[in-house]
């Protein structure tokens, strides 16, 4: 019997926090039972096709989505979701889900599910479009998730997630891979040239809400000249950072890594900061904690992200000054250890997650199938 294909929808499978989950997720399905397909809108291949493509996915393509051409947008999805039958699962992760969940709807595809990942948008000309969102996106879908409280607010409204309508999806990691290893630690920090200088850590793509701005502003580096930044992750507002970092004569104490392997690069560091304006529930912050890292957070990231005791958290109206003491006495007083089950025993593991979505997708498919017989 032939796999069920599930068609997800994300603008780019580049390697960003929502894609990860969903590369994550696929790793560890039964791809004997089912396989992911991927609706995106961008025209250049993102960070995950390739793997897509080993594990029998397929990607489809539109132009972007664009308020001033949605008569050509609406026509290119709707080309790609009538032609293709076999889809019964249409699973949206991108923000501005509510119009590829209306085509689907319109395809007929029976089980339309909008994910909540985010807790707050970017205040910009498509945030008119959200708010039009939020008010129509459950007319057109047939399941609601989230990955925290404060995402599934955000998206569905407080009534829905306190009725018990929105389902509770884990941001779930594959522990394996980000468990503490101390010979991977000095290799990494070989390999970035830091000494035995002291390695602050940031991973996030460079956009507003992670607050590049204020990383840079922290004091540490001028409370404690043994200290080192590094930032991973690639974004519209990389050329910016670069450019104050210069301007603040930082750039022999700060270090791009670009896109890479960060269960290796969480090894290196000896603290993550992590300064969010808003988040949904980061998979960054789960990684760090199954790595053992000491965490200093803002205060507005959603409370199911905390799952050791190594998080500090912290108010962003808090000075600079505030923020580089309180990391430097976490590191004063923190012993590196093995997080994996306090991480796995949370539900933060990625088998469990899998294996909760694949149930669910076998299901849906089975059902839509039957009452397609039946008619």
């Amino acid at each position: 019997m032939e796999p069920i294909r599930v068609l997800h929808n994300i603008v780019l499978m580049d390697a960003g926090g929502i894609e990860t989950l969903v590369m994550n997720l696929y790793r560890h399905i039964d791809k004997e039972q089912i396989l992911f397909d991927f609706l995106v809108h961008r025209p250049q291949e993102g960070y995950y096709e390739k793997e897509i493509r080993e594990y029998g996915g397929k990607v489809y393509r539109t132009r972007p989505f664009n308020p001033l051409h949605m008569r050509e947008y609406k026509k290119e999805c709707m080309n790609i979701l009538t032609s293709h039958p076999e889809y019964k699962v249409f699973h949206v992760h991108q923000e501005l889900g509510l119009w590829t969940l209306d085509y689907a709807h319109q395809a007929g595809i029976p089980t339309r599910i909008a994910h909540a990942h985010n807790a707050k948008t970017v205040v910009n000309l498509k945030y008119f479009f959200f708010l039009y969102e939020k008010m129509f996106i459950k007319k057109h879908c047939t399941d609601m998730f989230m990955c925290s409280k404060p995402a599934g607010e955000w998206l569905f409204g407080k009534q829905a997630v306190q009725d018990g309508k929105v389902k509770y999806i884990n941001n779930s990691i594959e522990t394996d891979r980000f468990k503490y290893n101390e010979q991977t630690r000095r290799d990494m920090r070989e390999k970035l040239g830091v000494g035995d200088k002291i390695v602050i850590g940031h991973v996030g793509r460079f956009a507003q809400p992670k607050n590049h701005t204020f990383i840079l502003d922290n004091e540490i580096h001028r409370m404690n000249k043994n200290t080192v930044l590094v930032l991973c992750g690639e974004g519209k507002l990389e050329d910016d950072i670069k450019a104050k970092t210069k301007a603040l004569g930082l750039e022999n104490d700060v270090i791009f890594t670009g896109v890479m392997d960060t269960s290796v690069l969480y090894q290196a560091l000896d603290l993550f900061l992590f300064p969010s304006l808003w988040e949904g529930l980061p998979l960054t912050g789960i990684e760090a904690q199954t790595s053992g890292l000491p965490i200093v957070m803002s205060d507005v990231i959603a409370d199911e992200t905390v799952v050791t005791d190594n998080v500090t958290r912290l108010s962003l109206s808090n000075s600079a000054d505030v923020w580089a003491k309180t990391c430097l006495d976490v590191l004063g007083a923190y012993e590196r250890k093995d997080c994996q089950k306090q991480v796995t025993d949370a539900g933060f593991d990625v088998c469990n997650t899998a294996k909760l979505l694949q149930d669910f997708y076998i299901d849906r498919t089975l059902r839509a199938r039957h009452a397609q017989k039946n008619l």
